[in-house]
């Protein structure tokens, strides 16, 4: 892959408000198999203890569809267990150290799919994205559920907005079912 500049390293293939707004039809059309996905503030909001209805129905679809699903977080153990297992998700990576991409790695060679299939999906540019790029991974962008989150945070979103100038966010798209 080669880079003209930083902010290509770092650009999403798109930028959605929510999970729930990806279309699994275009990823499946795109031959996308697998789909890597952060936890924290993408299927889960900040301080929340479990996934809106929305996200839980997204993730039900996209395992109907036949998408191998796996959850990539830096968080630990026992709340990356506690989520998937609620999500019906058995392949997980906590403490994934991102933006290095070895927890990516291992989700990809758990799914037992090709690079090329999988695209993860996550609310953080410098982690998320950052970590799908470096392994060659395509990456999908949403919004935080929870704008308001750690007070720590405020510098890392202002530097992924400077990032995403002249990034468009893609307009919903209505699912039909498979």
């Amino acid at each position: 892959m080669k880079f003209r500049n930083p902010r290509q390293l770092i650009r999403p293939l798109r930028w959605v408000r929510s999970v729930a707004d990806i279309s699994l039809a275009a990823l499946w059309d795109e031959g996308f198999r697998a789909i890597g996905i952060d936890l924290d503030n993408t299927l889960v909001g900040y301080k929340h203890l479990e996934p809106a209805p929305e996200v839980a129905a997204w993730v039900r679809s996209a395992q109907e569809r036949g998408f191998a699903l796996a959850i990539v977080s830096n968080n630990v153990r026992a709340w990356v267990s506690s989520v998937a297992t609620s999500l019906g998700i058995v392949t997980y990576v906590h403490t994934a150290l991102k933006p290095l991409p070895f927890g990516i790695f291992t989700a990809v060679k758990k799914l037992r799919v090709r690079r090329a299939q999988t695209v993860v999906v996550g609310d953080q540019l410098f982690a998320d994205v950052l970590a799908a790029k470096l392994l060659g991974v395509p990456a999908i962008l949403t919004d935080p559920i929870v704008p308001h989150e750690h007070h720590a945070m405020w510098l890392v979103r202002l530097a992924e907005r400077f990032m995403l100038l002249g990034t468009q966010r893609q307009a919903p798209t209505i699912e039909e079912p498979p």
